[in-house]
Formats: structure tokens, C-alpha cells, sequence
């Protein structure tokens, strides 16, 4: 029995001293204080991130950016160092720096300047001190920055005819958060009056059961927390004679401009007709066929006609040959 506690004992004694005689296992532990970032467009932020190994010949840190959804694993490396030497590889380089140089003390963060609206996006934050894997050697941090609405743009639906419904449009481009949309009837003591239905998610404005005495001018206002920007749109209510009359007009002008063009077709195409046309050329010392025989018919020759006669060969016989 005492034999059988020793030998246990001396192989409890075995086992302690393997355990003791091992070197220890460093991790790495990445800690990100603040998963979100908010900051203004041409402001600073800076994106945290910390952790915890003992720092080796084989240790090095990189920064990586997915802008707008891109999924953090498809970002592009932006910061890196690794034996002293640091680099910064992506399109921020100008504005980006790191908070310790080197980051070697246990902080890898690293400041943004002059922020806008394409730095938008998930950073990533990986440190590694190989051989030492285990532990959590990233971290994600999100940055949201805040922009002003851009100018909006107004346009109009449908035809202002009286009795009839028109809807106004706005909206803009850019702006984080999204801006509200707001319309108000310029000239006008109440904002908007009965019959007028918006939609300040949207920017939609709807006019119904339209009438003369909603003409004029229309303003819409793009706003969120860090500013505003408008369009003004203005709209003439017609009655449904006017717009006869005015239909009317316009499709006799088409008329009248088609009929224009024809008669300047026809013409053009008459005068190219009449060059093309050959004149008949004629030599006096031809025979036409249509010419009377010189040999007059011995009945319809005449006294005169006979005197003529006789005084050409009178002639011709007192030709010397």
C-alpha cells in the first residue's frame, strides 16, 4: 500500500514539474471602446482601439476600410506597421495618422481629419504577434458621418388644370441623416392651405381640386441637424376653356408649319423638274421637218410666184462657170 503511494505521489511530482518547466502562452486581445463613431463632415474623429500581448519581433498592425456596406472582411488596408516602419497605402493617407507612433505601447488607434461623407464605412483593427494566435486579434468600428442636405431639386406631376390634382416633388442629394422635406405657399399668411397634402418623409406635395387662387410660387425646404437648402417651383392654374383655346392654337400652328413645308416641297421639286428639262437645239443650216417643201405645188404658185422663178434662172444662166 505505502509502495503504491509513492508511486503515486512520485508521478503527481512528475507531471507538476512538466507543467512548470512549459513556456508561457501569449494572447492577443484587441478591445474596441467605441463600436460607432459619429462625427461631423470636416471635423476629426478618432477610431479607438487597444490590446493587450507582449510585443515580439514578428508584431505588426493593420488598419483595413469597407466604405458604405461593404462587408469589413472585403476592406482595403489603409494603415500597417510591422519592424518600426509604418505605411499607409489607401486614399486617406493625407488625413490619416496614428494616435502613438510607434503603436507598440498597447494603443493601435488611429485619427481621421477633415472627415467626408466617402469615409463613411466599417474600419478594421488587426493586431498580430505570431507565434502567439490565440486570443481575439480584431476589432470593427463603425464610422457615420453627419453631412448637410445638398440643394434639392423641384419638379411637378401632372397638368394645373382647374378641377384637376397635381403633385409636387422635392429631393436632394446627400444629407446624413436624411433630411425632412417641408413646402410653404409663398405669399401665402398660412403655410399651406385646404386641399394641399405633404409628406415630409418624401417631399411630395399634392394639390387638389386645383383653382385659380392657388397660382404662384412654391418653396420646399430640405432640412437636418447640420443644415437646410431649398428650390422654389412655381405653377398657373388654367380652366379647362383656356386649355381648349390654347390646344387649339397649338395644333393650328403645327398645321400651318406643315403646310408651309409642303408648298416648299412642291416648289423645290418643280424647280428641279424644270432644270432637268433638255431645249431643242437648232442649226439654221438644217432642214427641220416640219419646213415647207421649197417646191411650191404648180396651183398654188402665183404671178408672183412665177416672176420669182424666172429671175432666178435669169440669173443662174448668166453664171460664168
Amino acid at each position: 500500500m505505502e509502495d503504491r503511494n509513492m508511486l503515486l505521489k512520485s508521478l503527481l511530482l512528475v507531471i507538476t514539474g512538466l507543467v512548470l518547466h512549459q513556456d508561457p502562452v501569449n494572447s492577443v486581445t484587441v478591445t474596441i471602446r467605441e463600436n460607432v463613431v459619429v462625427g461631423k463632415a470636416g471635423a476629426s474623429v478618432t477610431l479607438p482601439c487597444s490590446y493587450s500581448t507582449s510585443v515580439g519581433t514578428n508584431f505588426n498592425v493593420q488598419w483595413k476600410f469597407a466604405p458604405g456596406n461593404t462587408l469589413p472582411s472585403n476592406g482595403n488596408q489603409i494603415y500597417y506597421y510591422s519592424n518600426g516602419g509604418s505605411y499607409k497605402p489607401g486614399s486617406q493617407a493625407d488625413r490619416l495618422t496614428i494616435v502613438h507612433n510607434p503603436p507598440t505601447s498597447g494603443d493601435a488607434s488611429i485619427q481621421l481629419s477633415n472627415i467626408r461623407a466617402s469615409d463613411n464605412g466599417s474600419y478594421a483593427c488587426e493586431v498580430n504577434n505570431p507565434p502567439d494566435f490565440s486570443g481575439t486579434g480584431s476589432g470593427i468600428v463603425q464610422l457615420t458621418v453627419l453631412t448637410p442636405p445638398g440643394s434639392p431639386s423641384c419638379q411637378m406631376s401632372g397638368s394645373p388644370i382647374a378641377g384637376s390634382d397635381v403633385t409636387l416633388q422635392c429631393s436632394s442629394s446627400g444629407g446624413n441623416p436624411p433630411p425632412i422635406y417641408s413646402w410653404i405657399f409663398v405669399g401665402s399668411k398660412t403655410p399651406l392651405l385646404p386641399g394641399m397634402m405633404e409628406n415630409q418623409r418624401t417631399g411630395a406635395l399634392l394639390l387638389t381640386n386645383l383653382s385659380q387662387s392657388i397660382s404662384g410660387s412654391y418653396r420646399c425646404t430640405a432640412t437636418n441637424e447640420l443644415g437646410q437648402a431649398t428650390c422654389d417651383l412655381s405653377i398657373s392654374v388654367t380652366s379647362s376653356s383656356n386649355s381648349g383655346a390654347i390646344a387649339g392654337a397649338v395644333i393650328g400652328v403645327l398645321l400651318a408649319l406643315l403646310l408651309i413645308a409642303a408648298i416648299v416641297i412642291y416648289f423645290l421639286r418643280y424647280r428641279k423638274k424644270q432644270r432637268k428639262v433638255p431645249r431643242p437645239e437648232y442649226r439654221g443650216s438644217e432642214i427641220r421637218e416640219d419646213a415647207t417643201s421649197p417646191v411650191l405645188h404648180e396651183d398654188r404658185r402665183g404671178p408672183q410666184t412665177d416672176s420669182i422663178l424666172h429671175d432666178t434662172r435669169d440669173r443662174d444662166e448668166n453664171i460664168v462657170i
